[in-house]
């Protein structure tokens, strides 16, 4: 798989399931690292349990789906109250029915914690695709067939930045 094909599986997740808070694509370690807040501080066991159930259900899914993902990790922040889930993944392998995966499983979990930007107007907008093409075209702009970028959503609105 290329770049490409992450990019898309990010976007199209991001655009759709208002859990994601933020990505951040680091193109010399061609990691994607994508973000999840909850309004509560999680426990070491509580956090370690999450992982452990999300690890299981991703190694199953690699198996079925025949993928070999090139970097997987997640990590638990807890600041203030506020606990920051970060999955990271190689773009390369990177697929959008994984990130279908890793929502359902946040939802089971943490429906009631996950703090989401619950203004409908980015998912009516982006579902229609031409939307979507452009915030790839804008991450894909560039003279660099690589670049870091940061993407986050704000009361209805997606922001895409290159750094």
């Amino acid at each position: 798989m290329e770049m490409e094909s992450g990019l898309d599986a990010l976007v199209s997740a991001f655009l759709r399931h208002v859990e994601l808070s933020a990505v951040k694509y680091d193109s010399v370690r061609d990691i994607i690292k994508i973000e999840v807040a909850l309004n509560t501080s999680l426990t070491l066991q509580e956090g370690n349990r999450f992982i452990d159930e999300c690890q299981k259900s991703m190694a199953l899914f690699y198996r079925m789906k025949k993928l070999d993902p090139i970097h997987i990790s997640l990590k638990l922040i807890d600041h203030a109250g506020i606990t920051i889930l970060r999955l990271y993944r190689d773009s390369q392998t990177l697929v959008e029915e994984e990130m279908e995966l890793f929502i359902h499983l946040l939802r089971q979990k943490f429906a009631s914690w996950l703090i989401r930007d619950d203004n409908d107007m980015v998912t009516a907008t982006f579902l229609n695709g031409d939307e979507k093409k452009q915030v790839l075209n804008k991450i894909k702009s560039g003279k660099e067939s690589f670049h870091n970028f940061f993407v986050y959503r704000d009361q209805g609105r997606v922001f895409v930045f290159n750094r």
